[in-house]
């Protein structure tokens, strides 16, 4: 998305994953890539609607088949390649090393903290345990409730083991709070459950399998 707001390059969003934002109350936090889609679409640099089904080369042309199954042509003197997915018919593999997951706890118990706390970790699981305002309840005006997102990054191998699941993240997330004595105002203990958790491909590189069109550039 940069990369073509920079140039005033076309951008075809070949990939159904979006980056992590949170929403708390009327207030819509979003990632900066939204406010870039937004700019390219007001440039009219979004030539192709959302939900592509797929894409690949065929012949000069770069064919993409849309979710209603449009096929549309598209001549171009370079295509910059940032991803593979839902990419066909092309000699190039996509390696990916690792995910960035940010899982989402409600706290069931305790959530009138006041004051946020964040948490950074050096650790190769969990990297951040960031408190932020309740986006659940109505009356928290002041976010002084709050609910924790949890930032880890996890291998590509590993990231539908049960070693790295949201049950073990809750479990080293309880055994943070206790080691660092962050309580409920009252004195018990913080009781959180798992609401939503959002991966993300972050790592990766491509590995050419055959010849490649000369004005393909990929960006690993």
């Amino acid at each position: 998305m940069s990369f073509a707001r920079e140039h005033g390059y076309y951008l075809i969003v070949n990939s159904e994953q979006r980056p992590f934002h949170y929403v708390v109350g009327h207030e819509d936090i979003k990632h900066k890539w939204y406010e870039g889609i937004f700019d390219l679409g007001m440039r009219s640099l979004l030539p192709i609607p959302f939900d592509i089904q797929g894409l690949g080369l065929e012949g000069h042309l770069l064919k993409v088949i849309t979710q209603n199954n449009t096929k549309v042509m598209i001549k171009f003197g370079t295509l910059h390649i940032f991803d593979l997915d839902n990419f066909t018919n092309i000699e190039v593999e996509e390696q990916i090393e690792d995910h960035v997951v940010y899982d989402l706890f409600d706290i069931t118990q305790g959530s009138r903290l006041g004051v946020n706390y964040t948490l950074l970790f050096k650790e190769p699981f969990i990297k951040s345990i960031k408190f932020v305002p309740s986006n659940r309840i109505d009356r928290d005006t002041a976010g002084e409730f709050k609910d924790i997102i949890v930032r880890s990054i996890i291998p590509d191998a590993d990231v539908k083991n049960f070693d790295f699941s949201e049950t073990i993240v809750r479990l080293l997330v309880e055994r943070k709070l206790k080691q660092h004595d962050i309580k409920a105002a009252d004195g018990r203990p913080i009781k959180i459950s798992h609401s939503l958790r959002h991966t993300n491909k972050n790592n990766f590189k491509f590995k050419v399998l055959g010849t490649l069109d000369r004005r393909v550039m990929l960006h690993g």
